[in-house]
């Protein structure tokens, strides 16, 4: 076999070994209020666009998100922290790039511990508090309702990206990331709004209907 016949065969090999890998990483578990997609893949010149609009779109839900815990935070007595998040959310990048993703996830992930430990001691909130963790219900429901969005983008994304070439995915990485990380990412803001709710109920705080639904439809 001459040099050149064992580099295309080299090149076959891997080739299978990336289409394998690509089938198995983009089975998607279920996500919380996304009805998975069962559409044929996405043809590969429409990846790259999709990708864009994949990012942006986790990107600016990460972004409501943050201005919700933001409201929370503060209406919880966090209000350093409050600050420190809202900072955050006004400065936040909405690039369609991997690094703009992996700072979503890491300021929604961060923000969102935050808020949950502070309602797991139970705090009294006066009528201002009430008020401000209100509009804080409102910001994450809208926040929950966009992922939702993106949840079916990342159900249609993951089925192009099994389509792939091995030449393609390195060029896919943004989308690689978001269609991987985000089942978590559903799964943990589904859980901050029930929470939220739950803990608004249990403290005398009107819940909005924006939030009610969002929380209904998970």
């Amino acid at each position: 076999m001459t040099k050149t016949h064992t580099a295309i065969a080299t090149a076959a090999l891997l080739a299978a070994g990336f289409t394998s890998m690509a089938h198995a990483q983009f089975s998607l578990p279920s996500i919380p209020g996304v009805t998975k997609s069962s559409g044929a893949a996405a043809p590969a010149a429409d990846l790259s666009g999709q990708q864009d609009s994949l990012v942006r779109g986790y990107v600016a839900a990460s972004k409501d998100v943050l201005y919700a815990n933001a409201k929370l935070a503060e209406a919880l007595g966090l209000k350093d922290e409050a600050a420190k998040v809202k900072l955050e959310a006004d400065s936040f990048q909405e690039g369609a790039t991997k690094d703009s993703a992996e700072a979503a996830n890491k300021a929604v992930a961060t923000s969102t511990d935050l808020v949950a430990q502070k309602i797991a001691t139970q705090p009294a909130m006066d009528a201002q508090s009430k008020a401000i963790y209100g509009q804080g219900l409102v910001l994450l429901a809208t926040g929950v309702n966009k992922y939702m969005g993106v949840g079916k983008d990342v159900s249609n994304m993951g089925n192009g990206l099994k389509g792939a070439s091995p030449l393609q995915l390195p060029k896919l990485q943004s989308a690689v990331y978001v269609v991987t990380k985000f089942p978590d990412a559903m799964t943990s803001v589904s859980g901050a709004l029930k929470n939220a709710v739950s803990f608004a109920q249990s403290s005398g705080v009107p819940v909005p209907s924006d939030a009610s639904a969002a929380a209904a439809a998970l």
